[in-house]
């Protein structure tokens, strides 16, 4: 087994780390909604906040954990042709995908952060319950993307040194 790169290494742990908060936003999420209902149900209480946090929730679950998943090849793939075509040719044509990826990935990262820079400037705060600083939601699109835009590069460079035959496994270091 070769070594992993240092920064690999880093790369990955980061990753992990961004998934396990985002899994641990999901049991928070959970439980607020499940105490929510409960409250209402028995003691007729609302707690409106529940909705307006999860909705931010879902937000930062989703970039969060997007670069882990594409890491552990867990994203969506419709394989039906690729399932037909030899493993080379097949990771030529992930490879040419990731590639779309890692630009709409890169556009994400980009625009999210011309965007939160804007929002912090401007002060902009989302309208609700919570009058929440629009740049504090918004931050997470930035890393996330950039974070997911650092794993499709690894991942096409990976794929392509197997595609061209220069690598014997396409399973990502």
């Amino acid at each position: 087994m070769k070594k992993r790169s240092p920064v690999i290494v880093l790369l990955d742990r980061l990753n992990a780390a961004m998934a396990w908060i985002a899994a641990l936003m999901v049991l928070f999420m959970m439980l607020a909604i499940s105490y929510a209902v409960a409250a209402r149900y028995l003691w007729g209480e609302s707690l409106p906040w529940v909705v307006e946090v999860s909705s931010y929730l879902m937000l930062y679950i989703t970039f969060l954990g997007t670069a882990w998943l594409l890491r552990q090849n867990g994203h969506v793939e419709v394989d039906l042709v690729l399932s037909n075509l030899k493993p080379r040719t097949a990771a030529g044509f992930r490879a040419v995908s990731s590639i779309f990826g890692a630009l709409v990935s890169l556009v994400l990262a980009w625009q999210g952060s011309v965007v939160t820079i804007d929002y912090f400037q401007r002060d902009v705060t989302a309208m609700g319950i919570l009058n929440t600083p629009q740049w504090l939601l918004l931050a997470v699109m930035p890393l996330g993307g950039f974070l997911l835009f650092i794993v499709f590069i690894g991942r096409i460079w990976t794929l392509l040194r197997f595609a061209i035959g220069k690598e014997e496994n396409s399973e990502a270091d």
